[in-house]
C-alpha cells in the first residue's frame, strides 16, 4: 500500500496551493455538483460555471469549516450549492433574462431544509457517489484477490467462509482485507463521509 496522506480536507485547509488535493476534490465533487445543478432546468446552460463557482466557494471557506455532528461536509456543500444558485439567480434578475421558475424555487427551498426528502436524497446520492470515487482512488493500492474479498464480504455481505472458499484464501485473509481497505478509506477521507 502507498504511504497514506492526510485527509483531503485537511490538505486543502492547510495548503490552498496543494494542486493534488484540489484535483482530488474536483474529481470527487464536480460530477456530483453538475448532476445536482442539472435538475434546475432553466440553469442547464450555466451548470458548468455554477459548479465551478461552488467549488471556488468551498475552497475559499474550507479553512472555517468545522465538522460537527450536525455539520457534515455534505450538508455544508448542499448549503453552499443552494446559496450559490440563489446568488446567481438574484444577480441574473437584474439582467433582462428570466430567473428560476416556481418549481425550481421550491426545489431550492427543499434542498435548504435538511429534514426534507430532497435533502435526504441529496445526502444518499452524495454518499453513494463519494464512496464510488473513493473506492476507485484506493483500489490500485490492493491486490486483486484482496479487493475481491473486500467487495464480496464488506459490500455484498457474503459470509467470510463463503468468500474464502470462492477465492481460495483463508477466512482470516477475508476479514483482514475488509479491515485494511476500510482503514485506508478512513485515512484518505476522514471528513468526507459521516
Amino acid at each position: 500500500m502507498n504511504t497514506t496522506s492526510l485527509s483531503l480536507l485537511d490538505r486543502l485547509k492547510n495548503a490552498k496551493q496543494d494542486a493534488t488535493a484540489w484535483q482530488s476534490l474536483q474529481e470527487i465533487y464536480l460530477p456530483l455538483i453538475r448532476s445536482w445543478l442539472s435538475c434546475l432546468g432553466s440553469l442547464r446552460a450555466e451548470v458548468d460555471d455554477l459548479a465551478q463557482e461552488v467549488l471556488v466557494v468551498v475552497l475559499r471557506e474550507l479553512p472555517a469549516f468545522e465538522r460537527r455532528r450536525d455539520g457534515a461536509f455534505r450538508a455544508w456543500l448542499r448549503q453552499i450549492t443552494v446559496n450559490r444558485v440563489r446568488s446567481f439567480c438574484k444577480a441574473r434578475q437584474r439582467q433582462p433574462r428570466a430567473g428560476l421558475g416556481h418549481e425550481e424555487e421550491q426545489l431550492l427551498a427543499q434542498l435548504a431544509d435538511p429534514a426534507s426528502d430532497l435533502a435526504r436524497q441529496w445526502d444518499r446520492e452524495h454518499d453513494r457517489h463519494v464512496l464510488q470515487k473513493l473506492l476507485a482512488m484506493v483500489r490500485p493500492d490492493f491486490e486483486p484477490t484482496t479487493w475481491q474479498a473486500f467487495i464480496r464480504f464488506a459490500l455484498e455481505g457474503l459470509p467470510a467462509t463463503r468468500v474464502a472458499q470462492e477465492l481460495g484464501i483463508s477466512e482470516s485473509a477475508v476479514v483482514q482485507a475488509k479491515f485494511r481497505i476500510l482503514k485506508r478509506l478512513r485515512e484518505e477521507t476522514e471528513e468526507l463521509l459521516e
